[in-house]
């Protein structure tokens, strides 16, 4: 927390004669002026020397007990700060600078409740500033802030991960992969090119796997040449999928932070590539750092110090089009940004929640961490301070939490014996995002059982809203999703050759042990016989009236029947064996002709359709739970020609 008092008087010093001193001695003033000079020299020993002679000459001027104070604070001496200016406000008790300074003095030692008192004193004044008083209030609030945290802390110890992880130079920046198991971060190693026209050190990412026996980080090493090079590569960020390194190059050969911009590269099976560049309008001639991907591949968040900000470095974002190129970025907001600097943006996987740091809010000091959760207009939410121990004297310049929301790893300078280390913690609950879950999925060939190159859209049920699109490679577990609790979903499979296929499934009441779910997606050939469930139909009960949430598979069959114009299917309904059989099969053909009529009316040929109602007479199902029985009561297309 910056200390104004003696700044202020040092901006009026050339306005001071002999007679506007608190003291008439001309030997006090002339060694106090001498004392000066030395301390605008950097000399403070013979700074305190002089003002000492100062003193023993009038111990009343109040001048003298100032400069006093400010060499024991750059001397790291708080004692002797705060035993000056006791001295000055002994001598008066209503003077601002005296009492500012006890208060900023007691603040920068966490002497919180002595700087309660002198701030609350200084607005017992009859006379303050505006900006004194302003100042004042945030620096109250602070040590208010600081109080109740430090009496009221987490839970939690933040443990350091250790010599396999963490060097003896600064570790920072850490952002940890979706599963969990692999760490990336920043290392400030010494420049070893032996070119003075480089900076001493330089920045290099590291990278990390988690032991799958021991749950320890092994040990880290240097992610490779085709990304660090002899110029400062750092702020790594991991995509959900593994596939994309989003991070920071600054390509000047000073290291001047201007030429700092957003790169990227994609993990193939031979290791990463060469980076590439992002365009403009995510970065320009201003400096761009610090980025974090969306779990669902359409947003990048960065820091950047571009114009039409708050102030100082703030926190953008800009989504990814269909077609590659990127949107103007926005900025974060009023509640997100400040007058000051926000950086290390963290976008959780739930896509809801934002972690970040600043030293622009009331908070332990420095820079501390935040988080901010999005609102019901899209908006970012007043941020939220993370608390102690979380946050500390030192400064916490980067938080990076699993899906899970549990554990979280920082990078913090907290630990005086060390530099900047990466530190894990259990994330208390009131931090926490929302409960999000890895939905994990293998589009195969449903005869052979090979993984196969498919595009799938992942669509929000209730809201109609595509969440998610993608397309997967021939691997297995080629669908990786990460999505928050409480909707059900439609995911609809498309291959080229084969037939089309939607799963449905849902995140609601999802017991809280369980923290992935799988999904296995067999993909048939277009073959004539062959049959598939609309799993994403819905009728109202008893009835044979759509739900408005089945049009999206309904406008999926018909882009499949358009792009196979020489198709004829059967549109099947089926239902459970409660209730008359004569009445199911009438239900379940006013069911089926329903979705053929809806095709007709969109274009597709009637001679291509036909409806069939099957009723409660071929069960896929067992027809005694209730479980059985929502399986049979099915829609399906059957390939006739």
């Amino acid at each position: 927390m910056k200390k104004f008092f003696f700044i202020i008087f040092m901006i009026f010093m050339p306005m001071l004669s002999f007679g506007q001193y608190h003291t008439s001695n001309k030997k006090a003033i002339v060694a106090f002026e001498q004392a000066l000079n030395d301390y605008a020299a950097e000399n403070y020993t013979s700074a305190m020397v002089g003002v000492d002679k100062a003193l023993k000459t009038d111990v009343a001027f109040i001048e003298a007990w100032w400069l006093k104070s400010e060499i024991a604070a750059k001397q790291n001496d708080n004692k002797g700060e705060v035993d000056a200016l006791l001295s000055a406000y002994k001598i008066d008790q209503g003077n601002e600078t005296t009492i500012c300074g006890l208060g900023d003095a007691y603040l920068n030692a966490y002497k919180n409740d002595s700087a309660i008192y002198y701030y609350q004193q200084l607005f017992k004044l009859p006379v303050l500033t505006e900006k004194i008083r302003n100042s004042a209030n945030i620096k109250l609030e602070t040590a208010k802030f600081r109080k109740n945290a430090l009496e009221h802390p987490s839970d939690i110890q933040p443990i350091n991960l250790g010599g396999k992880v963490n060097t003896i130079y600064n570790d920072y920046f850490p952002a940890i992969s979706a599963d969990g198991n692999t760490l990336v971060y920043t290392i400030e190693l010494p420049q070893v090119s032996q070119n003075p026209l480089l900076p001493v050190t330089q920045e290099d990412i590291f990278i990390t796997k988690r032991d799958s026996r021991t749950g320890l980080w092994q040990q880290a090493r240097s992610i490779g040449s085709a990304i660090n090079t002899y110029n400062n590569e750092g702020a790594p960020f991991i995509s959900a999928d593994g596939r994309i390194l989003f991070f920071t190059s600054c390509t000047c050969p000073d290291g001047m932070i201007k030429c700092c911009d957003i790169y990227f590269s994609v993990n193939r099976t031979d290791g990463w590539t060469l980076p590439q560049q992002l365009p403009s309008p995510v970065n320009t001639s201003a400096w761009e750092s610090q980025p974090s991907f969306s779990a669902d591949g359409k947003t990048l968040y960065f820091t950047s110090n571009r114009k039409g900000g708050f102030g100082g470095k703030d926190i953008w974002f800009s989504h990814l089009n269909d077609d590659g190129s990127w949107t103007e970025p926005e900025n974060a907001g009023p509640n997100v940004n400040t007058d000051k600097d926000e950086t290390s943006p963290f976008i959780h996987a739930d896509g809801q929640t934002l972690y970040f740091s600043s030293n622009g809010f009331i908070g332990m000091g420095g820079q501390d961490l935040y988080v901010s959760k999005k609102q019901a207009d899209g908006q970012w939410g007043k941020p939220i301070n993370l608390g102690y121990p979380i946050n500390s004297k030192g400064n916490e310049s980067r938080l990076s939490v699993s899906v899970l929301g549990n554990k979280a790893i920082i990078s913090s300078d907290r630990n005086t014996d060390t530099k900047i280390d990466l530190y894990e913690i259990n994330l208390p609950q009131q931090y926490r995002p929302h409960r999000t879950f890895f939905v994990e999925g293998s589009v195969i060939d449903a005869k052979t059982g090979t993984p196969l190159k498919s595009h799938f859209e992942l669509v929000n049920l209730q809201t109609r809203q595509i969440v998610q699109t993608g397309n997967t490679i021939d691997d297995y577990y080629n669908i990786l999703l990460f999505l928050p609790e409480g909707n059900d979903y439609a995911l609809n499979v498309a291959s080229d050759g084969y037939l089309m296929k939607s799963v449905n499934f849902s995140l609601k009441n999802i017991p809280d042990s369980v923290t992935k779910k799988y999904l296995e997606i067999p993909l048939d050939k277009i073959l004539t016989g062959k049959t598939v469930v609309l799993e994403n139909i819905f009728f109202e009960t008893d009835k044979y009236d759509l739900k408005p949430e089945s049009y999206y598979e309904l406008d999926k069959l018909l882009k499949f029947l358009d792009e196979n114009p020489t198709l004829k299917v059967e549109i099947g309904g089926h239902t459970d064996n409660v209730g008359s059989s004569e009445h199911n099969a009438i239900l379940s053909k006013k069911r089926a002709l329903t979705i053929v009529k809806y095709l007709s009316d969109n274009g597709i040929s009637i001679s291509r359709l036909t409806a069939e109602g099957y009723g409660d007479s071929k069960p896929c199902a067992d027809n005694s739970t209730e479980q059985g029985r929502a399986k049979n009561r099915r829609t399906e297309f059957k390939i006739i020609e």
